[in-house]
């Protein structure tokens, strides 16, 4: 099928404004069409294809931040933790760790140990 290039172009727009669309195969998925499609009609880093994504991101980031706004109002422990360990230092953040870490090689992969056996003294009791 062919397809108008202006017109995949506004119909796309459209999808993301009326739908909240965060991706751009939530995109196709709405218009029907192919990725190999949507990228002949607009390739990568051409304005059509930015104007496209800036719409996707407008979205991520009104609902982000619509979401950190509940969390912000919310009562539950649960929803407060959440939001705490979305805005607290990473020193806070491994605080709030449930898991122990071994910090003894500062970060490092330790990839080769070896253990020798020693055999105890005998002691005189």
């Amino acid at each position: 099928m062919a397809y108008k290039t202006e017109d995949l172009y506004k119909d796309a727009l459209g999808v993301i404004k009326e739908y909240n669309l965060f991706f751009v195969a939530d995109v196709l998925a709405y218009l029907g069409i192919s990725k190999d499609t949507f990228y002949r009609h607009f390739p990568l880093e051409s304005d059509e294809s930015n104007a496209i994504k800036e719409e996707l991101d407008k979205n991520k980031a009104r609902t982000k931040i619509s979401i950190r706004s509940k969390l912000h109002k919310s009562t539950s422990p649960t929803g407060l933790l959440a939001l705490y360990k979305l805005i607290c230092t990473d020193e806070e953040r491994k605080a709030l760790s449930m898991q122990h870490h071994d910090h003894t090689s500062e970060g490092e992969k330790i990839t080769n140990v070896t253990f020798e056996y020693v055999k105890p003294q005998d002691s005189d009791k």
